[in-house]
């Protein structure tokens, strides 16, 4: 524990270097400069240079990268203008693609910016406090916008802080136990719209958002929070320019939330949120087909709903060293927040899901291909296939997950494998119990989380004129990634399925423990396993509607098998996840921490969409892989820290190796049944492609080491 401290105090002081306060205060007049430099390196058998971040999806040709070395600079400055009027702001050289083979962009790389080391304006402001009494300050222009909350105008996160601008009002009353914010806040022309746009006329689309915290004690304190969102475009109606030109609204999203936090029981603390959301959206911006706004961040017609949480920490349980953590909640699937925080809130107790298995994309067996490409190689593996190239590899993210709820928001670009990964938790409900214990040199921890899905439905409760469900009557939903939206390397933005009866639990423990020998080593223990399961169509009529027609090209081995012969358990999916891990943390110097760890996970999967007729086929099957079967994944990994007076040294070396053994299945008529391929069967055909029923092995080997260097 002592050594632990002696990092975090460390990393601490390392991270003050690089806020403002770390140039001090400027006298008036007087400017302050201050920066970082930060290098990386990438190292990794995947060999893929595309960049210099493992995982930059929404940039054409940045995805995957895990070779090369880049640095950046970024110089921040400060000046107290007067007594009343203070600026900031930095310039920074992000390296994206700027390794140092590319020796600053020398030839053809240096007319592309995301290469060659321009220096790039990344945020200013201005911050004028009056000195009247009705108001603190206003700030006018970059800001991440942290004094609001996750479910409404979310904080932006760490990349893109200071691209985000606005204007900032803040003021306070009744000797400051009232504090108000108001905040205009520019929205985003490239996703924070429908169909990931905010229109042509985008200009002046914003955010307006307003609250007011009332704190009395230290015991009490309550917020109410309303925000209006509002993305207009040229009425096209108003053909007459010599009087202007009227706009009409693209959409309307609307937010208001209470929060309070109470702790004057003493034994107790008590923290409670509810936030309504009301969304609007022009006829004319998305249709009613499954492929109309497909991939999109919110719904396709107008829908309102609402989400809450209430948690309740108990500190005083008559046992020393005892503490229990409750929480419930409910995130609805029509709660709509596009500025919702992406990244960085997570908004649950829950550790969630690992990030191993989130959408590392790895090729397992492969999609609408035979077993063989034209030049004869397997296509599963091939090097030069998007799928590849455009993703972590095999080995995912490390840690757990952060649950964020902006549906089809998640972000997780320009991110490496060292670091959170996001994902969307609308739809969620549930509760979370986290106990912790705490006796002489050890810590223990569990969690055992039971969630529901708001999302559960047939055919998005959508009904024909008999009363029998019907996918195709409009379903307002966007389906995003489809069927690669569930379970092992699953989609983190897409909550939405068609069809879909769901619940999930989750158990974990953890122990800690301080062995006081020479400078004292840091083991960790921890178990997490995971019980997801969805039984997708659960009526006879469901079935005919969900498998009327598999669209687009399927395998010419399979035979399909029409609503399934009527079997309701042939499309479940079900997966049972264990997480092992074990790890070691030692002080060799006072400047020099090590910490080796070693995971196993596991996966036991059976997903029927895909073994009998996968829903959705043809209709963004992108990515679809055959995962039905058993999945090992060994990860051995040594990370480091390493301090001198103004620079850290960081880094994280890992090593996975493992194998996947497909399983299949059949429909026998009535029910679904593991098929025991016969002798001499070398592959079975699946909608997908023949499948060889040979166990595939894996291996990665990857690092990123950091240095980073604050003046």
């Amino acid at each position: 524990m002592v050594n632990r401290n002696r990092m975090l105090a460390a990393a601490v002081a390392a991270t003050l270097g690089t806020l403002p306060m770390h140039a001090g205060a400027a006298e008036p007049g007087e400017i302050k400069w201050f920066g970082s430099v930060y290098a990386k390196f990438l190292d990794g058998n995947r060999n893929i240079n595309n960049a210099l971040y493992n995982n930059a999806e929404t940039t054409p040709g940045e995805a995957g990268g895990d070779q090369g070395q880049g640095i950046e600079f970024e110089l921040m400055f400060n000046a107290q203008v007067s007594k009343q009027v203070e600026i900031g702001g930095r310039i920074k050289a992000r390296f994206n693609q700027n390794f140092w083979a590319n020796f600053g962009g020398f030839g053809p790389q240096e007319e592309d910016e995301r290469s060659a080391q321009y220096m790039k304006l990344r945020g200013a402001w201005a911050r004028i406090t009056p000195g009247y009494e009705w108001i603190d300050s206003a700030t006018i222009g970059s800001n991440d916008w942290g004094m609001f909350d996750a479910f409404t105008q979310g904080k932006f996160r760490y990349i893109d802080r200071d691209n985000s601008s606005g204007i900032l009002l803040q003021g306070s009353a009744l000797g400051r136990d009232l504090r108000w914010d108001l905040a205009r806040v520019s929205l985003s022309r490239l996703f924070q719209g429908p169909a990931y746009n905010t229109g042509e006329l985008f200009a002046n689309d914003a955010a307006w958002i307003g609250q007011v915290t009332y704190s009395p004690s230290p015991d009490w304190n309550f917020t109410g929070i309303y925000e209006w969102i509002n993305d207009d475009e040229v009425d096209p109606a108003d053909n007459n320019v010599f009087d202007g030109t009227d706009t009409v609204a693209r959409y309307d999203n609307k937010i208001f939330g209470l929060k309070g936090q109470y702790s004057g029981l003493g034994f107790m603390d008590i923290r409670a949120a509810y936030y309504g959301s009301d969304f609007t959206i022009a006829d004319d911006v998305c249709g009613t087909g499954l492929g109309d706004c497909r991939y999109s961040p919110t719904p396709k017609k107008d829908t309102d709903g609402e989400a809450y949480t209430l948690n309740l920490e108990f500190n005083n349980l008559g046992i020393d060293g005892l503490t229990v953590a409750a929480q419930y909640f409910h995130i609805g699937a029509d709660y709509v927040s596009v500025t919702a925080a992406r990244r960085e809130s997570d908004v649950l107790l829950t550790e969630g899901q690992e990030g191993t298995w989130q959408q590392g994309r790895p090729e397992f067996n492969c999609f609408y291909r035979d077993l063989l490409d034209t030049s004869g190689d397997p296509v599963c593996g091939n090097r030069d296939s998007e799928a590849y190239n455009g993703s972590l590899g095999w080995g995912g993210w490390n840690g757990e997950v952060q649950q964020v709820v902006a549906a089809g928001l998640a972000d997780n670009d320009f991110t490496d494998f060292d670091e959170p990964v996001a994902h969307t938790v609308v739809g969620w409900k549930g509760f979370t119990i986290v106990p912790k214990y705490r006796i002489g040199n050890w810590e223990f921890a569990a969690e055992y989380s039971n969630v529901d899905f708001d999302t559960n439905w047939q055919a998005c409760g959508l009904v024909d004129a008999n009363g029998n469900p019907d996918k195709d009557a409009g379903c307002i939903y966007p389906l995003m990634e489809g069927t690669n939206s569930w379970g092992l390397g699953g989609a983190y933005r897409s909550p939405y399925s068609l069809y879909q009866d769901r619940s999930m639990e989750i158990y974990a423990i953890r122990a800690d423990y301080f062995l006081d020998i020479a400078n004292g080593v840091d083991l960790s223990f921890r178990y997490k396993y995971i019980k997801d399961e969805d039984k997708r169509v659960t009526t006879q009529e469901g079935l005919v509607d969900a498998y009327d027609g598999y669209g687009g090209s399927v395998n010419q081995d399979w035979i399909p098998n029409p609503a399934l012969g009527g079997c309701l358990e042939c499309d479940d999916r079900s997966a049972d996840y264990n997480t092992y891990g074990i790890s070691a943390g030692y002080q060799i110097h006072p400047d020099l921490y090590l910490k080796l760890i070693y995971e196993l996970n596991t996966v036991d999967l059976i997903d029927g969409t895909i073994d009998v007729a996968p829903i959705g086929l043809g209709r963004g099957g992108s990515w679809i892989n055959y995962l039905t079967g058993e999945h090992e994944k060994n990860r051995v990994g040594l990370n480091f820290s390493y301090f001198l007076s103004g620079v850290e040294f960081g880094g994280t070396f890992d090593w996975f190796w493992g194998e996947y053994r497909p399983e299949f299945y059949t429909n026998d008529g009535e029910s679904f049944v593991r098929l025991v391929p016969a002798e001499g069967v070398t592959v079975i055909p699946t909608a997908l492609a023949n499948i060889p029923i040979d166990k595939v092995k894996y291996d990665q080997y990857r690092m990123k080491v950091f240095m980073k260097v604050s003046f």
